[in-house]
């Protein structure tokens, strides 16, 4: 496989991150025009292309799936065995093995984790994209475990290929066939005043609800779960009994740990609030339950909150970056049709009308939260800057520290925040970052690590990728 090396796929990310930051500030210009702008302001008209643009969207894509992926692995592998062999069965089916695929579906599930979030050697790369960003590799010298190795066994390497439709299919496997799972509540009081005056008080009413589950399931367990969650066209009197039950299955099956929200967790939900509200308050009445689990969740930082975000990141890059004529508003107005239930515009074109199409068959709730992300400058802005600086961190600094604004880091703690999704956006535009035992049932029980800038970061890791001593690509800094 004829790959990229890691300074060229980290420089996909940041020039997508880039454009999308640039979006949000050129709401009514068009992707393609923004490419164009971008490129051209950086001398690399060599590189306007409709091949670099399609393989920048294929590697932010592939690169928050296995993000995702790495998430869901780390919940149900990481120390905690949440996972069945006998459900992999198949798993290594659309896999390419390029030497000897004596492996189990478990084991391989976890090297390719590992090979993800541990590819900071500057001599070997465990983890690699093809040049056209299609494909992913995983190689490892030696798999052997301790014990493998005490016992004399020889030396197995590995070293395999897969696609991201491949990557989906294990990704959507594990989550089907998990033996535990993420279950959380809010507890917020039936007076919860939105648009109170003095939001603060209001907030400290709010319970965080985090109930954990120390022991394997049956599926019998897992699927009543399921069934109570599904909430979609439910009456409000369902929704209460499938509350109700919900509580009571998550209560005789695992313990409860209670949070109140920090200072910082209520300082970024008031300007979460305050924002909406400038925009059109109409978002909050409409239902501001519903909105505030939304908000809430952008402030919890476990990496199962993380789902949403990625999910709409995806459907953001597949769906509308890859018609590069659309606009930032240009998308919000037809999410904003199909919530308000308009038929598709006369005016619309053919590309207009499939986006809409695509949206319309959706769950209406899934509708309501992209169009409340779309409106978010974290998401249009923020988070493909974070997921270029996790890829930094993550795939090519190998130094101990990290300085930042004269503070300085372990750069493996920030690395561990950020391969485990613990952090959250304050409402000063900084990453706040927490480490933690990897057991689920230490999941809450966080250190907290510090918070940078976000923009500060994005300079540090622009800087870092242009030390003399290990640049291989030139790329002009536009932030």
């Amino acid at each position: 496989m004829i790959s990229m090396n890691k300074e060229t796929m980290i420089n996909y990310l940041k020039d997508y991150a880039l454009i999308q930051y640039y979006s949000m500030k050129n709401c009514d210009k068009s992707f393609n025009f923004l490419f164009y702008k971008y490129m051209n302001n950086n001398g690399r008209r060599d590189e306007i292309t409709n091949d670099y643009y399609l393989i920048m969207q294929r590697v932010y894509i592939t690169y928050i799936l296995l993000r995702r992926f790495s998430f869901i692995e780390d919940y149900l592998l990481n120390k905690d065995n949440f996972l069945s062999e006998n459900d992999l069965l198949g798993l290594k089916e659309g896999c390419t093995f390029l030497n000897d695929d004596n492996i189990i579906n478990k084991k391989l599930v976890q090297l390719i984790r590992d090979a993800f979030n541990h590819n900071d050697a500057e001599n070997f790369e465990r983890f690699k994209l093809s040049f056209n960003g299609k494909y992913i590799q995983i190689e490892f010298k030696d798999i052997r475990t301790p014990k493998e190795k005490n016992n004399g066994v020889p030396i197995k390497p590995l070293k395999l290929k897969l696609d991201t439709k491949q990557l989906i299919k294990i990704l959507n496997t594990i989550a089907s066939k998990k033996q535990n799972l993420l279950f959380t509540s809010f507890e917020i009081p039936e007076n919860f005043d939105i648009f109170s005056d003095n939001l603060d008080i209001e907030l400290d009413n709010i319970v965080f609800v985090h109930y954990y589950f120390n022991n394997k399931m049956n599926r019998e367990t897992i699927e009543q779960f399921c069934e109570y969650s599904n909430i979609k066209e439910c009456s409000k009197e369902e929704l209460l009994e499938k509350s109700k039950k919900l509580h009571e299955l998550a209560t005789s099956n695992g313990n409860i740990a209670k949070y109140h929200l920090t200072s910082e967790q209520k300082s970024k939900l008031k300007s979460i609030i305050n924002t909406y509200k400038q925009y059109n308050s109409k978002l909050i009445e409409y239902d501001h339950k519903a909105f505030l689990f939304y908000s809430l969740y952008k402030v919890i930082p476990i990496p199962g909150f993380k789902n949403l975000i990625i999910n709409n990141q995806i459907m953001l890059s597949a769906e509308f970056f890859s018609n590069p004529d659309l606009s930032i508003n240009k998308i919000t107005d037809i999410i904003a049709n199909i919530v308000n239930d308009i038929e598709t515009p006369k005016s619309y074109n053919e590309n207009d009308k499939s986006v809409y199409n695509n949206i319309k068959n959706m769950d209406k709730s899934f509708q309501i939260k992209l169009f409340l992300d779309m409106l978010n400058p974290d998401f249009i802005q923020i988070f493909p800057l974070i997921i270029y600086i996790d890829a930094v961190v993550t795939h090519y600094c190998n130094d101990d520290e990290i300085c930042i604004d004269d503070v300085t880091y372990s750069k493996n703690e920030i690395r561990n925040c950020l391969v485990h999704g613990r952090w959250f956006i304050s409402a000063n535009d900084e990453i706040v970052m927490f480490d933690a035992e990897p057991k689920n049932i230490k999941d809450y029980d966080l250190k907290y690590i510090g918070k940078i800038k976000v923009e500060s970061f994005v300079k540090w890791a622009n800087k870092y990728m242009e030390k003399p001593e290990k640049i291989k690509i030139k790329s002009l800094m536009m932030l």
